[in-house]
């Protein structure tokens, strides 16, 4: 494993035009996740157009179980560098879109209707695209097998937790992936040992009662009030139970009750997330969540089901492959940062957690003060984020390949 890549730094011309008018396409065509059939076939269309043939997936699977059947959509192929045997890295791009209706004047805008990717993921998808040809252009450069793997369903369906059951990294020895930032400016790379992205936990909750007409309160089993209750006491959660130095956050999102303004209705549900940098602290709010829910439940005369999901478990970069990266980094990005940690989520933890060591790292993709956020209808990551992005996946390979 060197620290300084030995290989060449200068993305071909063609490479970049390839990449933008590749993004441009992606975004005009969002689809959600397990959906994506159009993107699936460009990516392999433009794989095949620079020679790279994509793995047939029952090659690699570990059976021939339902987890194969549900994914349709998504890819992997490999290209093997010629300096000899070594390991497999794995590069990630996630592929899936949001059901977000675009407000932008771009030319290249969604296509879709109500659908954006607003999240960048065209970006991740070009930007390996890019890097994908480079790699085919430079095997010499390199030993070992890069894997790419084309994600399906990172923001929804539990996409990563998929590919690994159908065994789409199988023989992966170390994997890296990134996520755009609109905060921060093109040109930036933030690399951490530390969790940079939180787990994302979800719950649903439903209160039964008794319904009764608004006019006469005592024949009910108000759910309403035992929400209330239950909303006030969440809020405790973090405030008086967590450490302040521990960030983590516990928000209801989500109610529905009730059909008529003047009946109190027998039943409610209410759906939340909670966010956590550990698995401890997020087992804390889970049992806290729990004894509140009953707790109140009994008080009020109700009763109540709780479910908890863990939709995505906390970062966790390797600090040995973070170091290596940082170092190469500081060849081709202008800024190279510990970055801010967010409590947003990506299953790529999820990859990092099957024993596949690894870094996600996040790539300036805006930075200007009125940039919107993720998942929002003007969110916009630049074109001129592209070369960055391909570069921070080519240096990968030749610094953990070398």
């Amino acid at each position: 494993m060197s620290t300084v890549s030995s290989a060449p730094t200068d993305i071909e011309t063609e490479t970049l035009e390839a990449a933008v008018k590749a993004r441009h396409w992606l975004h005009r065509h969002p689809e959600m996740a397990l959906r994506e059939f159009d993107t699936t076939h460009f990516i392999k269309d433009q794989l095949a157009s620079y020679a790279i043939v994509v793995n047939d997936v029952k090659e690699h699977s570990n059976d021939e179980s339902s987890h194969n059947a549900t994914l349709t959509t998504g890819l992997t192929a490999d290209i093997h560098g010629t300096k000899g045997d070594g390991p497999t890295l794995a590069l990630r791009a996630d592929i899936d879109g949001l059901p977000v209706v675009e407000d932008s004047n771009h030319a290249f805008a969604s296509l879709n209707p109500g659908m954006m990717h607003a999240c960048g993921h065209d970006l991740h998808m070009a930007s390996l695209l890019g890097a994908a040809r480079e790699l085919q252009l430079h095997r010499n450069h390199f030993r070992g097998t890069v894997r790419l793997l084309f994600q399906p369903a990172e923001e929804a369906e539990l996409g990563a937790q998929k590919v690994l059951s159908a065994g789409w990294l199988n023989g992966v020895d170390v994997i890296v992936g990134y996520h755009n930032h609109p905060g921060l400016p093109v040109g930036t790379l933030g690399i951490s040992a530390k969790p940079i992205m939180g787990g994302n936990y979800r719950f649903d909750v439903s209160i039964h009662g008794r319904g009764a007409h608004g006019s006469r309160p005592e024949d009910s089993a108000d759910p309403i009030a035992a929400f209330t209750a239950m909303s006030s006491e969440i809020q405790t959660i973090i405030s008086r139970n967590m450490p302040p130095l521990d960030p983590a956050v516990v928000s209801i999102t989500q109610v529905r009750a009730g059909q008529a303004w003047n009946i109190i209705p027998s039943d409610l549900e209410f759906h939340g997330t909670a966010r956590a940098f550990n698995r401890h602290t997020a087992e804390l709010i889970q049992e806290r969540l729990t004894r509140i829910v009953h707790g109140v439940s009994e008080a009020q005369g109700v009763t109540s089901h709780l479910d908890w999901s863990v939709r995505a478990v906390p970062i966790e970069n390797d600090p040995n492959i973070a170091a290596t990266l940082a170092r190469s980094a500081e060849q081709y990005a202008l800024h190279v940062i510990e970055p801010v940690p967010s409590l947003g989520s990506d299953d790529f933890a999820d990859f990092q957690h099957s024993g596949i060591p690894g870094v996600f790292s996040f790539i300036g993709s805006n930075g200007s003060a009125e940039a919107a956020g993720w998942h929002t209808p003007d969110f916009e990551a630049k074109d001129a984020a592209l070369p960055y992005a391909i570069d921070y996946y080519t240096h990968a390979v030749y610094d953990l390949l070398d």
